[in-house]
Order: structure tokens, then C-alpha cells, then sequence
């Protein structure tokens, strides 16, 4: 992991502005609008693509488990995590839902709980500055994005980065071009975030739901952000700096890097996905990989793999909805008696509450339950239904 997070600028100028890690392919003529190339790339990809489509996932709890829980966490900022946890997946319930702009706000709403807890507890405010000039930086950023009929040689980048608060390129405006300033900002807000998140399993997720959000704000014409896809790739990088071990962020910076045509570092972001966590899904984006590259026989090995690790897969979602759909039996109060003097524990029992005499009985409301949302020590729940 500590490979691929030094390699991170170097994966957002290939993936992301359209260069290639062949030497030779690199060669020739610079285009005359970069920007423009990049935009056209995206679009070719978004048409004809082996990956799928850009989809949100389920709302559903974080399935990261920490390898080391920190002792010396306090329960108010376990309380928070878990908040963050419910604001997040009340975000992709929004963005599933086509709120697009509700669920960024839901996002980043979490991480503004996060980096408050944090500095809460540190007493300090680190965390929230932090957050706040990434924020920021994502914003400035997007002037360097030529709009309409204005070209990349029109930007006055010396007048743009003076008049902006990144405290970046300040002193070499005059030497860049608009395509190397937006990577500038975007490695210094993906640094910020991961700043702002600590080390919050929480905090990791909220970045990730963003990184999901930007991708499949790129695959839809009309309502995009300008520089959608580079943005989703600061948010994924950002979540793996805060914890290496989201092998659901790995996956999804996997299949960006593929789709734009880097499939040699999409490789190596799969392999370690599958490091952490062995998913059908990121087996078989690794088996796309393997045969773009031509490594035939990688790509059977993997396809084997992917066939075996879903049907474990569908026998364990079998499992658990058999699970979840026992049959509650109600008793009466007599029978309940007899029973337990016979045993302490009967499956699918539950003692009726008690009544006032002459009053009906009522079904008792069970209070909710907190253990499924957890950021310390986290369970995996289940393997999602999507690719990326």
C-alpha cells in the first residue's frame, strides 16, 4: 500500500488527463486543447465500455472492519462515527433517488462531523480547517476547466491563481499550464481531506460515497460538474490515505484507471483490493484488465476464481434472508410458563409483554438496535451487488 499511495499524483495526471504510461505512446504532436481530448475521452468511454454502468451503491452499513480499534477512542467520538455512518447512507439513499446535489451536501455534512469530533477530542482545530481549504481547492479548481467556446490559452492562470485562497502556486504562476495548476489543487485538497478524516473509518466512507457521487455525475450529460471524473479521484485516493484497508475504494479507483485506459495501474489497484478483501466483483474487473493487457492465462485463472467467490457469495445472501425471515411465534402466557420450565431458550420465541388486567395484549415494539453501525470494531455485512 505504501507503493500505491506514493504513486497517487502520479496516477491522478495519468488517469485522469488523458496521458499514457507508454513512452512510445506518448509521443507526437500535443493537441491543441488538452482539456478538450480529455473531455472527448470520456465520452468515447462512457459509450463503449467493459465496465459497467456508473451506479450508486446501496445504502448500506460500512462493511470496513478496522485491524487495530484504538483503545483510547472515547465514546463520544464513537457516537459521532456512527452518526457520520447514518448521515452517509442517508446521502446514497438520496443520490439513489436522483438528489444529486442533496446527497454531496449529506457527504460532506459527515465529514464536517468528523473533522468536528476529531478536533473535539484533540482539542484543536486542525480537522476543520482542513476541510474547509479542500473544500475549497475543489471549487478553485474547476477554473482551470476551459468552458464553452474558451480555450486553455484564453486562461489568465498568473490573475486565477492570485485571486484564489489555495495556498498553492503562488509563486510559479507564470511556468504552468492550466492542465498541471488543476492537478496541483486536486493533490492538495485530496491531501486536506485525509487530514480532516484522521484515520475515521466513518470519515473514509463519506470520502468514497463522494468519489461514487463525482463518477456517476461524469456519466450523465446535462448535469455534470466541470473535471467530475478527476474530482472522483481525489475522493477515492483521499479515502484510501485515510484508511489503505477500503478495498471498496480500491476497486472503484481500479475500474476509473481502466476506463481511462491505465490498465496497468488498474491492475495493480485491483490485486490489492482482492488483498484485503477476496469479492467476486473485483475479480472479474480484474479479468477485463488481464485480457486488455493480453495476460490470457491470468485472466482464466481470475474468471475461475470470480465463478467460485460469487457462488459462496449467493449461498450466504441465501443464508442470511432465511436468516432474517424466521418465523416469529407468540404464546400465550400459560405455555410460556410450561416452556420455560423445561428450557432457557426456544428460537423464535418472544414473551408477550404485559397487560393490565382485561386489557388485550399488544405486540411490544423492540427498541432499536446501534450494533449494526460500527466504527471501531467493524463486521463484514455482505458482499455489494455492484462492480464499482
Amino acid at each position: 500500500m505504501n507503493r500505491i499511495v506514493r504513486d497517487i499524483s502520479v496516477m491522478l495526471t495519468v488517469a485522469v488527463f488523458g496521458l499514457t504510461s507508454d513512452p512510445a505512446a506518448a509521443s507526437g504532436p500535443e493537441p491543441a486543447d488538452p482539456l478538450q481530448t480529455v473531455r472527448q475521452s470520456f465520452e468515447a468511454l462512457a459509450k463503449e465500455s467493459p465496465w459497467p454502468p456508473r451506479e450508486l451503491p446501496a445504502s448500506v452499513a460500512s462493511p470496513l472492519k478496522t485491524a487495530d480499534p484504538d483503545q483510547k477512542r472515547s465514546k463520544q467520538l464513537e457516537l459521532i462515527a456512527r452518526q457520520a455512518d447514518r448521515q452517509t447512507r442517508h446521502g446514497l439513499e438520496l443520490a439513489g433517488r436522483g438528489a444529486f446535489f442533496a446527497a454531496r451536501a449529506e457527504f460532506i455534512g459527515a465529514l464536517r462531523l468528523i473533522a468536528g469530533g476529531l478536533d473535539t477530542e484533540q482539542k484543536t482545530n486542525v480537522h476543520g480547517r482542513a476541510l474547509a481549504v479542500a473544500l475549497t481547492a475543489m471549487k478553485e479548481a474547476g477554473d482551470f476547466f476551459p468552458n464553452g467556446p474558451r480555450l486553455e490559452a484564453e486562461l489568465d492562470l498568473p490573475r486565477i491563481i492570485a485571486a484564489h485562497a489555495t495556498p498553492v502556486l503562488k509563486t510559479d504562476a507564470e511556468n504552468v499550464t492550466s492542465m498541471t495548476a488543476m492537478k496541483c489543487y486536486f493533490t492538495f485538497a485530496q491531501e486536506q481531506f485525509a487530514a480532516a478524516a484522521g484515520r475515521e473509518v466513518a470519515g473514509a466512507m463519506a470520502l468514497r460515497a463522494l468519489g461514487k457521487l463525482h463518477d456517476t455525475l461524469a456519466g450523465k450529460k446535462g448535469i455534470a460538474g466541470a473535471a467530475a471524473a478527476p474530482k472522483a479521484m481525489v475522493f477515492y485516493q483521499a479515502a484510501l490515505l485515510v484508511f489503505p484497508e477500503n478495498f471498496m475504494a480500491a476497486n472503484d479507483l481500479g475500474v476509473l484507471l481502466a476506463r481511462s485506459g491505465n490498465y496497468s495501474s488498474a491492475r495493480d489497484m485491483f490485486e490489492y483490493s482482492l488483498s484485503l478483501c477476496r469479492q467476486s466483483t473485483t475479480w472479474r474487473n480484474l479479468v477485463v484488465v488481464y485480457r486488455q493487457l493480453g495476460q490470457t492465462a491470468l485472466a482464466e485463472r481470475a474468471e475461475r476464481e470470480a465463478a467460485m467467490i460469487e457462488q459462496a457469495e449467493i449461498a450466504r445472501r441465501k443464508a442470511a434472508s432465511m436468516a432474517g425471515n424466521a418465523p416469529v411465534r407468540w404464546v400465550d402466557p400459560r405455555t410460556l410458563s410450561r416452556m420455560s420450565n423445561g428450557a432457557t431458550n426456544f428460537p423464535g420465541v418472544i414473551q408477550p409483554p404485559a397487560q393490565a388486567a382485561g386489557q388485550p395484549g399488544e405486540p411490544r415494539r423492540l427498541p432499536p438496535v446501534e450494533g449494526d453501525i460500527r466504527t471501531v470494531d467493524r463486521s463484514a455485512t455482505g458482499t455489494p451487488a455492484y462492480r464499482k
